[in-house]
């Protein structure tokens, strides 16, 4: 196999993405650091404290979790290399973070390709799988880690645009397009015709502003967090990345866990996702309302025919950056 760079599967993962409980009365038996990469107030921070508020109600206090987020522990090889040795114990990161740590083929690449889950229910249908779990089985053995919990998802992608409405493929062509430098990403958006220029997001303002790109690829939610609406008119949902926050431990501390403390975490997580999943739901309802409000439009494609130009691009890897054969398992599942 050939020998693969995966700098660029990071940017994707921290794209794509310290607070301590108030006391509950009583001195914690337990106390756990939870790190994770991204700014407070994010899906990545939502559900860090979610799930540290819930541990610290179903234990009774017992377990104290501190979430230390914005990269207070390093990059996310750092995190990964940090859990496996047990320096910290908790880690809260997009699912599709896996691949960092599992041996090749490293199965979870390929959760970062367009369309591979159509939609956010054949999303969940693949974490309840026993697909997942042979592929979350690597990553735990790899990296020293035990799984804990799918935390809640995240809005997917799509992007927009200064004036020019896009409802097909044909529409975009040419399109000079911020587009985040994640390969997968450019390819996809070379497939439908458009002109990806890779910009920092730092840079968005200037790159619009100046005319070196009029659309950018983003979220729903963080168009209206960062005020694009101030430099683009309209808003289009091709919806095309779906992924969400899972949790790990470092499995030597899962271990030396009580047996009930290990299902009252298993319960935390699952009570954390039954928050985060309606929250992130209403977080888009209410980002399209008040960009419209702001004057953007909002666009609602057939996705058709950009899953079939993307499809193209996803099965030039197959049997290549994943096990063969991959794609079309996860696709069954729908």
């Amino acid at each position: 196999m050939k020998k693969l760079s995966f700098k660029w599967f990071a940017l994707v993962v921290s794209a794509l993405c310290l607070t301590v409980l108030p006391g509950v009365g009583l001195a914690a038996e337990i106390t756990l650091k939870l790190g994770h990469v991204a700014p407070t107030g994010t899906t990545h921070d939502i559900c860090a404290k979610k799930f540290a508020e819930r541990v610290a109600a179903n234990t009774g206090g017992r377990v104290v979790v501190e979430v230390f987020g914005n990269s207070q522990f390093g990059t996310l090889p750092e995190h990964w290399g940090q859990l496996k040795s047990g320096a910290i114990d908790l880690f809260d990161q997009d699912l599709g973070a896996g691949f960092m740590v599992e041996p090749p083929p490293k199965n979870f690449i390929i959760s970062v390709f367009p369309y591979v889950f159509e939609t956010q229910e054949h999303f969940h249908r693949f974490l309840r799988s026993d697909l997942f779990k042979s592929m979350m089985a690597k990553v735990e053995k790899a990296a020293n880690v035990k799984y804990i919990g799918y935390l809640g998802d995240r809005t997917p992608r799509g992007f927009s645009t200064t004036d020019r409405k896009v409802m097909t493929p044909d529409d975009i062509k040419g399109l000079k397009l911020r587009v985040p430098p994640v390969p997968p990403f450019v390819a996809t958006y070379k497939a439908w015709g458009a002109a990806p220029t890779p910009v920092h997001a730092k840079d968005l303002y200037t790159s619009v502003k100046s005319g070196m790109v009029v659309g950018i690829d983003q979220d729903l939610v963080n168009v209206l967090n960062a005020k694009y609406y101030e430099i683009q008119k309209y808003y289009v949902c091709v919806d095309y990345m779906r992924s969400g926050l899972g949790c790990w431990i470092n499995a030597d501390r899962w271990n030396a866990l009580p047996e009930d403390l290990k299902a009252l975490f298993l319960k935390s997580a699952q009570e954390t996702e039954e928050y985060v999943n309606p929250f992130t739901a209403d977080q888009m309802s209410e980002a399209e309302e008040k960009l419209a409000e702001k004057g953007m439009e909002i666009l609602h494609p057939d996705l058709k025919p950009w899953m079939e130009l993307a499809e193209k691009e996803v099965l030039k890897n197959d049997g290549k950056m994943w096990d063969k054969g991959l794609y079309h398992k996860i696709k069954a599942l729908k």
